[in-house]
């Protein structure tokens, strides 16, 4: 076991710091912190370094505690587990589950707030997402372009294509991938700032031929036509875990059949998700209402289980994802004048760089995975379901014989009869076949 070499100093300013904690966990430390219950007594990466000892913490202690659930969060560590869970907390995160209604109120929450806000600690290209570098102290706009270049050549996208991005931000990536290759381009958000904003980006730069832009769900795209290229960047945490396997499916619809779906998420390991995606946390609290990080298992199983979509290439680039991160946080505390000048009060200040080392200290200690994943229509499922067509056609010419040698077959003989003739193919399948012998 190696010990955490990491050190940190707080100062306690409040006694309202101790209940914060015992009763609201890893919420309470965010709302002490929030709230100037506490401080450090240095100020440089104390925050961060507070978040990697709580993570050391939590990952010693796991082996003894691998029979118990974790109570909430991806780092709860053991002295902050014993407080009460707060039904209000829970009552919240269950009434943001991204619905039609609700997943355009969460979005707005974070992403209407302020255009001018997110320009104070975003590069020139406005990309929300994490960057590729190839160097320390490289600069994130040369990182994002590097990103968005990487995005486009993985997609293989070209000027016979129409791509569709999924949560299409400010409208950067829309500009760079008709430049470079001249496809057409259509964007959708459900921010009306960021649509009014990636509007007369593309309007400056005279590509309103090339590109559409639209305030829509992924669930209310107009079936117009078949995408050669659907692309969806760091959006699908923002789709939740009760809607995954209808993101999957609307995304095969839309699809061509040759065509491609190019994903980058966030990632949380499978040993937590289970627990994540139930409760609530400082980041579905304070920053992303509505949000889910998703597991890989969890991407792979919604979209074996709801489309014929399947990985054809996988790459794991959180690590850069700690140093866009770092950019980010020392624009927006360089900024912190002008930030209060648009409106924005010192507890918000403290939400966002809290946010920001939160989510740092999870890239750099690898609890959290940002992926990259390319994903096709299966051949090979396609030519699966063909040949059960075959054999449900088979099975309802011969019902009659089936009746003949089981008079009064029940149930349970029918399914074992079926299994021999198609194993594996699942219970949809068992049950579309039972109807077709008994309805028909």
């Amino acid at each position: 076991m190696t010990k955490c070499s990491l050190e940190t100093v707080l100062r306690v300013h409040s006694p309202q710091f101790y209940w914060k904690v015992m009763t609201r966990a890893d919420l309470g430390l965010a709302d002490a912190y929030i709230d100037g219950d506490f401080s450090f007594a240095a100020e440089n990466d104390s925050l961060l370094n507070l978040f990697m000892i709580i993570i050391a913490s939590r990952d010693a202690n796991s082996s003894a505690t691998k029979s118990k659930k974790t109570s909430r969060g991806w780092w709860t560590p053991l002295i902050f587990t014993a407080g009460i869970a707060s039904a209000k907390d829970f009552l919240n995160h269950f009434l943001r589950q991204n619905t039609l209604t609700h997943a355009r109120r969460n979005i707005s929450r974070h992403y209407d707030l302020s255009n001018e806000l997110f320009a104070l600690f975003l590069d020139e290209t406005m990309t929300y997402s994490s960057a590729v570098f190839k160097k320390e102290d490289e600069d994130l706009k040369v990182a994002q372009l590097r990103k968005i270049s990487i995005l486009i050549e993985k997609a293989r996208i070209d000027n016979k294509h129409r791509v569709l991005d999924i949560g299409c931000g400010w409208g950067s990536f829309a500009i760079e991938v008709v430049k470079q290759t001249g496809c057409k381009y259509t964007g959708i958000t459900l921010s009306e700032a960021q649509l009014k904003y990636a509007e007369k980006k593309v309007k400056n730069a005279g590509l309103q031929d090339h590109i559409r832009l639209l305030l829509c769900d992924y669930r209310q795209v107009p079936d117009t036509y078949k995408y050669d290229r659907i692309i969806s960047c760091e959006m699908i945490e923002h789709v939740g875990h009760e809607f995954m396997e209808e993101f999957f499916g609307c995304c095969e619809s839309l699809l061509s059949e040759d065509g491609i779906l190019f994903l980058q998420f966030s990632s949380m390991p499978d040993e937590r998700y289970d627990e994540h995606k139930k409760s609530s946390d400082f980041i579905k609290e304070y920053i992303f209402p509505g949000a889910c990080i998703p597991s890989l298992s969890r991407i792979t199983s919604a979209m074996a289980s709801a489309s014929r979509l399947s990985v054809e290439h996988l790459e794991n680039i959180g690590n850069h994802y700690y140093q866009t991160l770092q950019c980010w946080r020392k624009k927006f505390m360089e900024n912190q004048s002008k930030i209060v000048a648009l409106g924005f009060d010192e507890k918000f200040i403290r939400t966002w760089e809290y946010y920001f080392e939160y989510c740092a200290a999870g890239f750099k200690s690898r609890t959290l995975g940002d992926y990259q994943v390319n994903c096709n229509v299966s051949l090979q499922k396609q030519q699966m379901d063909g040949n059960i067509h075959h054999k449900c056609l088979q099975i309802c010419v011969s019902r009659k014989v089936l009746f003949m040698i089981f008079p009064r077959a029940t149930t349970h003989i029918l399914i074992a009869i079926i299994s021999c003739i198609l194993p594996d193919n699942g219970l949809g399948t068992l049950k579309y076949i039972l109807e077709l012998i008994y309805l028909s």
